[in-house]
């Protein structure tokens, strides 16, 4: 079913889902997120978090009903799958994220894989 954490806690999985707002940065600043990015990544990966980050490519296409509705909601940028205790835990753990002081947004949510274990 899970995993555990150090301590024998339960882990779960969650993903964080990035989206950069209306603020552009200059490739300085980009730089510098970048950095304090890789700096933050260090704990969760020290602490046995799991962590995959995606960065997603500028290329896209929607499909489906709302595919024409262009949302306010920013650009999707990446995905760190993660794993923590608790939806709480797992906020925890993004609530540093250097990227909040860069006009990104975080959305924390948890997944499931949905295929059989067995076939896993």
């Amino acid at each position: 079913m899970g995993t555990k954490l150090p301590g024998g806690k339960m882990k779960k999985s969650f993903v964080f889902i990035f989206r950069q707002g209306p603020t552009r940065l200059s490739d300085e600043e980009q730089k510098q997120r970048t950095e304090e990015v890789r700096g933050w990544a260090i704990e969760p990966i020290k602490h046995g978090r799991n962590l995959e980050p995606r960065i997603l490519g500028d290329e896209s296409y929607r499909l489906g009903e709302d595919a024409r509705n262009k949302s306010d909601d920013g650009t999707l940028v990446a995905l760190n799958f993660i794993e923590a205790i608790d939806i709480s835990d797992a906020v925890d753990i993004a609530n540093p994220h250097p990227g909040l002081r860069y006009g990104v947004r975080i959305e924390v949510r948890s997944w499931m894989d949905p295929r059989p274990a067995q076939s896993r």
